[in-house]
């Protein structure tokens, strides 16, 4: 329905608001239907607005996948009824005199987006990915549950811890750009997937109708917790991939060092071999020489005996032949 034809009559039908609160809120009819005549106008500029931040958040390589929407014109009318009434849990004294003209400089989430993360420890690289990009027009909020372990000691000093009454878990950003020469905020959440699951199906059964049931509040309490156990329990087995591909890696570099070690004394013995076949030859040349020193000896030995006969022989031809000249000489 068209803001243009809604009557007033028809919105707190509609939103669920009932007649004390109506009263009791800080707003009249009209202010109120212009915030939403002028809202419903700038949503397809908005849209464009919010599909841009989606797309840039996307590209976080830790980003699982992004959800974005801008508010609809009835839901910010109802949210400021809700913020303008003193005495009541939901009262915020800055929604006090908003109209058409500054309504966008008070609500911070016109614009949301929801960046979806895996693993927990994401979180903090998806806060150095924004902080990157945007400055931020309020310090970040991280919301958890009470009874959540100890959080802030591995959270930059910017962000504030907050205890949610609803325990979910959050971590919260409001950036600011400029659409048609007004401010604008959007406002950026970033959770785990069981997160988003266990908000959608909280949001969608206790509003509007159990929002104050004891019973289906605990169950879904204890919903809560087993959503934070999953997130512990991914987070968990993300460790253990990473300590298992570690000694993968380790016995990989153990075995190929192995067979290093196996080729380098294979390599040895083919050296020592070597070495040994070749002293082997070098010992048989030896052998060999040996063997020819020994021969030379023996002829040399030879040879001289055979001198020696030579010598002597003839020194007894030469006696003879000196006996026969003196027999000769005698006669």
């Amino acid at each position: 329905m068209s803001i243009a034809s809604l009557t007033e009559d028809e919105f707190l039908h509609q939103n669920r608001i009932s007649q004390q609160q109506w009263q009791a809120s800080q707003i009249s009819w009209s202010t109120l239907k212009a915030i939403g005549l002028c809202h419903e106008q700038r949503t397809e500029a908005l849209n464009v607005t919010a599909e841009s931040y989606a797309r840039i958040i996307q590209q976080c390589s830790h980003v699982h996948s992004v959800r974005w929407r801008v508010k609809k014109p009835q839901h910010l009318m109802e949210k400021i009824v809700r913020k303008t009434q003193p005495n009541s849990a939901t009262f915020k004294a800055k929604y006090l005199g908003i109209n058409q003209y500054n309504y966008d400089a008070i609500v911070t989430d016109l614009i949301g987006v929801r960046a979806l993360h895996l693993f927990k420890d994401d979180g903090l690289a998806i806060h150095d990915y924004l902080m990157s990009k945007w400055q931020y027009e309020e310090p970040p909020v991280y919301y958890v549950r009470n009874g959540d372990d100890e959080v802030s000691a591995e959270l930059p000093a910017d962000i504030t811890v907050k205890i949610h009454p609803a325990g979910y878990r959050s971590l919260h950003y409001v950036f600011g750009s400029e659409l048609q020469h007004r401010r604008i905020f959007t406002e950026v959440q970033v959770r785990t997937i069981f997160e988003e699951a266990w908000t959608e199906i909280d949001h969608k059964i206790r509003y509007p109708n159990f929002s104050t049931d004891a019973e289906i509040c605990s169950f879904l309490l204890i919903f809560n917790r087993l959503v934070g156990s999953a997130d512990e329990m991914g987070s968990f087995v993300k460790q253990l991939a990473i300590e298992a591909e570690q000694r993968q890696q380790a016995l990989i570099v153990s075995k190929n060092r192995t067979e290093t070690s196996v080729l380098d004394v294979e390599d040895l013995f083919q050296q020592l071999e070597e070495k040994a076949e070749k002293q082997h030859n070098y010992q048989l040349v030896i052998d060999q020489l040996r063997q020819q020193v020994m021969q030379l000896q023996a002829d040399k030995k030879a040879l001289q005996q055979s001198m020696n006969l030579n010598m002597l022989s003839s020194s007894t031809m030469v006696t003879q032949r000196s006996y026969k000249a003196s027999e000769l000489l005698d006669k």
